[in-house]
């Protein structure tokens, strides 16, 4: 005679070979310890269904979830968006200001040296336009003196020393 177990889907007694009733899929069974009904818990449509032998209690999933912890969820993920991607582009858009700003400076240094400059190359100018003035002034002066010379006497040379 074979013997007779209790099935674990109906909780029913079957014969030790004969194949149990298919469970639906994502189906978990707790056995009881002998003096209960197995207890089979499964996932249906956003709902948690728990079933012992003829009782049933359906759980929705949206009753589990806190109100709150959707809001923070988002919260967190935009701070870890805003950690890894706004701030290696905040910190560029301050190297950009930063190298932006030396060059200013950069070039207002440039600006007032070449200004430095440009006047020490006006003050040299006129200095040589002044010394300039003053040999053509003497260069005047010698040409007058020579034109008011008296003519000049030739002397004989004596060829015979």
């Amino acid at each position: 005679m074979m013997q007779q177990i209790p099935d674990p889907v109906s909780n029913n007694p079957r014969l030790a070979g004969a194949p149990s009733a298919p469970l639906p899929p994502g189906t978990i069974v707790f056995t009881g310890d002998g003096s209960g009904e197995n207890v089979r818990i499964n996932v249906k449509g956003g709902n948690v269904v728990l079933t012992q032998g003829t009782n049933t209690t359906t759980i929705p999933l949206n009753d589990m979830v806190p109100r709150g912890l959707v809001q923070m969820s988002w919260a967190v993920a935009a701070s870890v968006i805003a950690v890894f991607i706004g701030w290696p582009i905040a910190r560029a858009v301050a190297r950009y200001l930063d190298r932006r700003g030396r060059a200013v400076r950069a070039d207002h240094a440039l600006e007032s040296q070449l200004a430095q400059r440009f006047d020490a190359m006006e003050r040299n100018i006129d200095t040589v336009a002044v010394e300039m003035e003053r040999l053509s002034e003497a260069q005047r002066f010698t040409s007058k003196l020579l034109e008011q010379r008296p003519v000049a006497v030739a002397v004989p040379v004596d060829t015979n020393r």
